[in-house]
């Protein structure tokens, strides 16, 4: 069997990213355990995407246990499938509906996170405009505006495609007379980054600008556009969901309209090549006060089977629930952490397979430790080990298993302002 490698920058990654309690952004293969049904599911949701469907998903689970990662790792399994992701964490300052340009900002980042296989880390947004402009220029000897607009007609019957494709037209021109400006002030639009549509209109000739109240149907149309660049359809993936819980009550259910506006239209089949997925904690979920089940029609939308039982879960709705991770994946998981570390080779194994099952048994018997061991703080106390033994090689991990406590993985509570109230549900 050849020896499996992982590059330096592959282990620096995840080690030191792990330490701190995130998700690696590369590696993820190293210590991916578990989740291959909710996984699976995913990957049937970008197929029906690829052919023209929609899907919505909502990834619920507790503080710390493995939401981050999973988005993620969806992440890299669309740039697999040939599908462009949006990604972006709902802040009190970046929402999904608003009247104060907070629907703009959260815009404004899921367009410049916008990633592709080959560009994963965002920023693809030129890059995908020049795929779509080079094959017209390859396909058109002479290319005006109204040839730009016969490509992109299948956009027709999105509101907002007259300017989008007038902008479009001006950087496909700019791109060929190497015009850098023209072509910034393009991109500046597609990002939402014009203050006023006078701006606009004296820079690119358009009447509109991409803004709080029409930035979810710009989702739609690029959906569409990348389909024409090559593309197999859109994903929007949005962290962080909880924090709308601490919205006012006027605000946070704009925000659940919105919510319940794009469900709806997954669900009817009124959206094409794209999908998103939410992810959010069990509390704001179902909590009928502030979390989604207090807008009623959100409660029944996302209401789970009656019918699914322990053990015998339903993936097909619109929510998947994370559970943590079982002993034999958490087992698995530390045996990739210390691979890893180790850099595969065997030699360097700072503990044995009986060491892991100490220390696993260490964090069984602590205070608690079914309600509140997440991968997040095992993964953290597990490295937090392997560098002690490896900084000090002469002692072994009873030393350290004594006395040391881990803490609650608790969500970081954040300081009131006058858009937030006093109720934390956890993220």
């Amino acid at each position: 069997m050849e020896k499996i490698k992982i590059k330096a920058k592959e282990k620096n990654a995840i080690i030191e990213s792990l330490k701190a309690g995130i998700v690696p952004k590369i590696g993820l293969q190293h210590i991916q355990v578990g989740r291959a049904d909710e996984l699976k599911e995913i990957i049937k949701d970008y197929a029906l995407i690829a052919d023209g469907g929609a899907k919505i998903r909502f990834i619920i689970g507790d503080y710390g246990s493995g939401k981050t990662f999973f988005l993620t790792l969806s992440k890299l399994i669309a740039h697999e499938k040939n599908l462009v992701v949006l990604s972006a964490d709902i802040t009190t300052e970046k929402v999904l509906c608003s009247s104060s340009g907070k629907s703009k900002k959260l815009f404004s980042e899921l367009i410049a996170n916008m990633s592709t296989k080959t560009k994963p880390d965002g920023g693809a947004l030129r890059t995908i405009i020049e795929k779509w402009a080079s094959k017209i220029i390859r396909e058109n000897e002479n290319i005006d505006e109204k040839t730009i607009y016969n490509k992109l007609l299948p956009l027709e019957k999105y509101v907002a495609c007259y300017d989008f494709s007038k902008v479009l037209t001006t950087y496909i021109n700019a791109y060929q007379e190497d015009d850098e400006l023209k072509m910034s002030q393009a991109l500046k639009w597609l990002r939402a980054e014009y203050a006023t549509k006078t701006d606009a209109k004296t820079e690119l000739g358009v009447r509109t600008i991409i803004d709080d109240t029409n930035f979810y149907e710009y989702l739609k149309l690029f959906a569409g556009f990348v389909r024409l660049a090559g593309y197999a359809g859109l994903i929007v993936n949005i962290d962080e969901l909880a924090v709308l819980a601490r919205l006012q009550s006027t605000t946070r259910n704009k925000n659940f309209e919105r919510i319940l506006n794009i469900i709806n239209d997954s669900m009817q089949g009124a959206t094409e090549y794209l999908g998103f997925l939410f992810s959010g904690t069990p509390e704001f979920l179902e909590d009928k006060y502030r979390g989604m089940y207090s807008y009623k029609a959100l409660e029944t939308r996302l209401a789970d089977n009656p019918f699914a039982k322990e053990g015998l879960k339903d993936l097909t709705g619109p929510v998947i629930r994370l559970e943590n991770l079982s002993q034999e994946e958490l087992y698995i998981l530390f045996l990739n952490i210390r691979n890893v570390f180790a850099e595969y080779d065997e030699t360097k194994y700072l503990v044995t397979e009986n060491d892991i099952q100490i220390f696993m048994q260490w964090l069984m018997n602590r205070l608690g430790a079914k309600s509140f061991l997440s991968p997040r703080e095992s993964n953290k106390a597990f490295i937090g080990l392997l560098t002690q033994l490896e900084n000090y090689p002469d002692t072994n991990i009873s030393t350290y298993l004594s006395g040391v406590q881990i803490r609650e993985d608790k969500e970081p509570k954040e300081p009131e302002d006058d858009e937030l109230v006093s109720l934390t549900l956890g993220e």
